[in-house]
């Protein structure tokens, strides 16, 4: 048979269809959020800071007490501002990437002993307060100190302090802010521009003493250290409730309560 006696496909026949090469898998980017995921979650924060002030400043024209004395709202405002912490990043995380947040962040199991963060909070918080006593740190009064003026107001405050204010600070800084950092400066430098923002935003609190923001921040470090070592941001809560706790228990004494 002659090649010309062979068999032609139609011309109106389709072309074979050619499968192409499989694309190479890219790894995926750790963490899988970006900078504009931070200037979503940081608008929406901002958002509500000023829906908070907007509420904080009718409760005190239609209660005028709360105009010399605004010790009743700071839990409440604290609470909510966390609230909206969290309704962030649930934004962010579910509505662009269909992640959850608490694991995405660094809340899973670790292999640490806990035990040995709850020890390494005080330690911590021992060794920073000789510090601070090296460095000649002033002694500032906080909004905080006035919710001691009797056992419910210290529990509740100190239930906040070691528990819920621990919880959030790390999933935001440790856990959403420190890897993003990481992954563009490196991870040593990550975690200090971590610590430094950490201790500065807490100078608010402290009449803006300059010996504040040194020890939070080397306190932050620590925390960030943790982050990176347990890939968890569980030790570092604890370890961060564990050094509040010193606190609490201070100003406890302080007032004889």
């Amino acid at each position: 048979m002659q090649p010309e006696d062979m068999e032609q496909a139609p011309a109106w026949a389709a072309p074979e269809e050619v499968v192409p090469e499989s694309a190479p898998v890219l790894p995926e980017r750790v963490p899988f959020w970006g900078y504009g995921d931070l200037a979503l979650v940081m608008g929406l924060l901002f958002a509500a800071m000023v829906l908070i002030g907007l509420v904080a400043g009718g409760l005190l024209y239609a209660y005028p007490k709360l105009q010399t004395d605004q010790t009743p709202l700071l839990v409440p405002m604290n609470l909510v501002l966390y609230g909206a912490l969290y309704l962030s990043l649930w934004c962010a995380f579910k509505f662009r990437y269909e992640r959850p947040v608490m694991r995405s962040l660094g809340w899973v199991r670790p292999s640490t002993n806990l035990a040995w963060m709850v020890g390494g909070g005080v330690v911590l918080a021992l060794l920073l307060s000789v510090l601070a006593s090296a460095i000649h740190t002033p002694k500032i009064p906080t909004p905080f100190d006035k919710l001691t003026g009797s056992p419910g107001e210290l529990a509740l405050f100190g239930i906040m302090a070691v528990a819920i204010a621990p919880l959030f600070e790390e999933l935001f800084f440790r856990g959403f802010i420190q890897p993003l950092f990481s992954r563009t400066f490196g991870t040593v430098a990550g975690v200090l521009l971590t610590a430094a923002i950490f201790g500065c935003l807490h100078l608010v609190e402290y009449a803006y003493a300059w010996q504040y923001a040194v020890f939070i921040s080397l306190a932050g470090a620590v925390f960030g250290w943790l982050r990176v070592r347990t890939k968890s941001i569980i030790p570092s809560t604890v370890m961060h409730g564990a050094f509040n706790a010193v606190s609490v228990i201070a100003l406890a004494f302080g007032k004889n309560i």
